[in-house]
């Protein structure tokens, strides 16, 4: 007598759900006024721009404007040297001192 070969078993195979990710993040509305206030108040007092952009979330720019605008204080100073300093500093502040809370406030509300 031979052993008859037993039928196969049927397979089944076992689906696992598809991993679905939720992410529940809260991201709060920055305020447009706060991020002004962060360029212009520590660009009056310390020459620092770029605080607001930070606070709205754009880092690189914020660095950017931070060291960009030390690097051309630092040419300014050095041009001082050749009386067209004097001119060009104060100007550079102040453009940067209207234009830098500006869009520090539009990138607040783009988002």
């Amino acid at each position: 007598m031979s052993n008859p070969t037993p039928p196969p078993l049927a397979v089944v195979e076992s689906v696992a759900p598809a991993a679905t990710h939720v992410h529940h993040h809260y991201h709060p509305l920055k305020s447009r006024g706060v991020a002004a206030l962060l360029e212009v108040l520590p660009g009056l007092f310390f020459q620092t721009f770029g605080i607001g952009h930070m606070y709205a979330g754009n880092v690189g720019t914020g660095l950017l404007l931070m060291f960009g605008y030390w690097a051309l204080l630092l040419a300014n100073i050095a041009l001082a040297f050749v009386f067209i300093g004097f001119l060009t500093g104060p100007l550079c502040w102040l453009l940067m001192m209207i234009i830098s809370p500006l869009t520090a406030a539009n990138s607040c509300s783009s988002r």
